[in-house]
């Protein structure tokens, strides 16, 4: 097997394991190929090319992907197609910004105010109180790993034992 037919083997597998997870399966296998292009940018055109997708296919891929904060849409400079990214941002965003999280809290605390004081109510807030340590434990993480970051790799990759 060619280095390129190994590397086309990885994308579908890791597409089939986000696919699993609950992603479409071309989303899946844009942002696999995405992840171990050179650059981490592609146009739409490259994507369906590499993929073998049709290019409406992998514009509604990609439209997926923008909404769900894993890629970003940039102009390529001098010209009015978008070039689709994929960079450390994609797993900020995943991690920090939760729709659930960012929304839910307001919805909760009317649903509590709503229930008065019920075993319901009570559930939402032990639910509210989940949203609060999971917000707190997230920012922990995420400063922890920007930290991990910055170590020089010795430091990364020393056996801990």
């Amino acid at each position: 097997m060619s280095g390129k037919d190994e590397i086309s083997g990885f994308i579908e597998r890791f597409a089939a394991t986000l696919t699993d997870s609950g992603f479409p399966r071309l989303a899946a296998r844009v942002f696999a190929r995405l992840l171990v292009s050179e650059n981490g940018r592609m146009t739409a055109a490259e994507l369906a090319d590499a993929l073998q997708a049709s290019t409406g296919g992998v514009s509604g891929a990609v439209r997926y992907l923008v909404q769900v904060r894993l890629i970003r849409a940039e102009r390529d400079p001098g010209s009015r197609r978008h070039v689709y990214v994929v960079d450390s941002s994609w797993y900020e965003s995943t991690v920090s910004t939760n729709p659930f999280l960012e929304r839910g809290e307001a919805d909760l605390r009317e649903g509590i105010t709503l229930l008065g004081d019920s075993p319901a109510a009570d559930r939402l807030n032990e639910t509210l109180e989940l949203i609060h340590f999971l917000r707190d434990e997230t920012r922990a993480m995420m400063r922890r790993w920007h930290e991990r970051k910055a170590a020089p790799e010795t430091e990364r990759t020393a056996d801990p034992a």
